[in-house]
């Protein structure tokens, strides 16, 4: 991986900064900025705006990453732009991540997009996505993830995706705790940047939580919003939507009309695969991309809102580096059984990590969970569809190639 600005500044100048003509909203964050991404560009959509949406990363195709309207960009136009920016470089090195943020710029140039908006890749400060031309910004919270190389505190990792911000222009965040809180705003006072701590100003009430949707209430210092519904469930969605809602107002003011509907209608309509997404059918399957402890805590929260730990089986593959803190632990109170997965990736961590991780295989008679370790993800899930039971949910989740090698088998 490299992380730097040099190379993607030149490939943009090499194809004339097609950027500086395309306002966006620039959304980083540890986790649940793809789902912030994802709302916001409904509510936008709703609100009459031809919206570009840029995704990092992709779970099945690369075309996911760029989209027009909620429409992937087609492979022969994507390759075609990939093309022309070979033989535009001349002799500019550039990486994929690099080469995909270039080209999704010029499609989304092309295509006359109103308003795009970015998710960030990595960090925030030398990410190539940070050239875009923010009409706000947004960091939707702050976690442990990429530690190696963001920092190894929550301070050092808000710096990097603060390197996002800009003078004059809007931040909002989702940020919990004082100390994030105050590091925020001592930036955005010495910057002269208006800051809206989502955390802050907005209340959400749950009113019901169910497989497939959740509906609440929302009030923010602008108004009230009774009985949104949205179908991505779960508690930490409710922080997700509250943000891009809170973005949403924020582009009200700054860009154009945003109004109540195209928020009802926007955060209604919003999906984004493998977020907690239930599938149809008998016995109930859930795909979770959640790769990080925060985000794995968080899956286990919405599942045992909706199933019972008795009747829940889980199948885990993670990469090596990730640390799961307190998540194996809970893991096993809220499920009956583990099915460990080592996955086709050079990263992945190895069966016998995994194992060590939740502390050894175990049985159906020992406390907490039966913990097994499978070879593959095609055995793991041939177990799992032996021992399920009318009334249990199987989850798969720990990051985005667990999800992606599951899908042939589902």
């Amino acid at each position: 991986m490299k992380l730097g600005l040099e190379n993607i500044t030149a490939l943009l100048q090499a194809i004339g900064d097609p950027q500086k003509a395309l306002p966006a909203v620039l959304v980083a964050g540890t986790n649940g900025k793809g789902s912030v991404t994802t709302f916001l560009s409904c509510i936008l959509r709703e609100a009459g705006l031809k919206t570009g949406t840029f995704y990092s990363p992709h779970l099945f195709r690369i075309n996911e990453r760029i989209r027009v309207d909620g429409d992937e960009i087609p492979s022969r136009v994507l390759d075609g732009i990939l093309g022309e920016l070979r033989r535009r470089s001349g002799s500019i090195p550039f990486t994929f991540f690099e080469g995909i943020t270039a080209a999704a710029i010029l499609h989304f140039v092309r295509r006359g997009v109103d308003l795009a908006v970015f998710e960030v890749g990595l960090g925030g400060r030398l990410d190539a996505t940070r050239l875009v031309e923010a009409v706000i910004t947004v960091i939707t919270g702050i976690s442990h993830d990429h530690c190696e190389h963001l920092g190894g505190t929550r301070g050092k990792i808000l710096a990097e995706k603060l390197g996002i911000t800009r003078k004059g222009v809007p931040l909002v965040t989702h940020l919990g705790g004082k100390a994030l809180v105050d590091q925020a705003r001592r930036h955005c006072r010495r910057e002269g940047i208006p800051l809206f701590n989502v955390a802050d100003d907005t209340r959400v009430e749950l009113i019901s939580l169910t497989p497939a949707r959740m509906v609440f209430d929302l009030y923010s210092p602008r108004s009230a919003y009774p009985r949104l519904e949205i179908g991505m469930i779960g508690p930490v969605q409710l922080k997700n939507a509250a943000t891009a809602l809170r973005v949403s107002e924020v582009v009200d003011k700054r860009v154009v009309k945003v109004g109540k509907k195209a928020v009802r209608e926007g955060i209604k309509k919003a999906f984004f695969s493998g977020r907690f997404q239930v599938l149809e059918g008998e016995p109930r399957i859930v795909l979770d991309v959640s790769h990080n402890e925060e985000a794995l805590l968080a899956a286990l929260d919405t599942l045992v809102k909706i199933s019972s730990p008795r009747n829940n089986v889980l199948v885990f593959g993670v990469m090596a580096r990730k640390k799961l803190g307190r998540f194996p632990a809970r893991a096993r109170k809220a499920a009956r059984e583990i099915i460990l997965v080592p996955l086709k990736d050079r990263n992945a961590a190895g069966r016998e990590d995994l194992v060590q991780r939740f502390g050894g295989e175990s049985g159906h008679g020992d406390p907490g969970a039966a913990v097994k370790a499978s070879p593959g993800m095609g055995a793991a899930l041939k177990r799992a569809r032996k021992i399920l039971r009318p009334g249990d949910t199987l989850v798969i989740l720990g990051s985005h190639r667990a999800v992606e090698e599951a899908a042939p088998f589902l």
